[in-house]
């Protein structure tokens, strides 16, 4: 079965904001050696913990530690509370993917703005091993 990796909208929308409105971007490897210009990304990232991050440059500051980034930690996924987990074979080893913001059709920033303004409560991954998918719920992991 596919994981279903459950991001609180709100916080989601904190960093998708930032990463629209960032006069610069961090690149994925792919765009730095293809010359391509990152559009504004989320950054969904596997290391310690599974999170999203916003890809603008300047980063985004914790408030709690004005010398890290701010995350997103998926539900159950935030290693200091859940544990360090590794039990799903679909989401690999270690990695970064830019989820970008704009260059979808509608634009993936104006969704989040539409179904959090409605009501919606989360960002949902679902990971197979060829690709993820990406939907905006009202429930959470613990009432679906």
């Amino acid at each position: 079965m596919a994981p279903h990796l459950y991001f609180p909208l709100p916080e989601t929308l904190r960093l998708a904001e930032h990463a629209a409105t960032a006069a610069d971007q961090a690149q994925t490897f792919t765009e730095r050696t293809d010359g391509i210009a990152c559009p504004g990304a989320l950054e969904w990232v596997h290391d310690y913990g599974v999170y999203l991050m916003s890809s603008g440059l300047p980063r985004l500051r914790d408030s709690d530690d004005p010398n890290s980034n701010l995350i997103v930690y998926a539900d159950g996924w935030n290693p200091e509370v859940d544990g360090d987990r590794r039990d799903h074979v679909h989401l690999g080893d270690d990695f970064v993917e830019h989820i970008h913001l704009t260059d979808s059709d509608p634009p993936l920033i104006d969704t989040l703005r539409r179904w959090h303004a409605w009501g919606y409560r989360w960002l949902r991954l679902t990971v197979t091993e060829e690709h993820y998918a990406i939907r905006v719920t009202r429930t959470g992991p613990d009432e679906a």
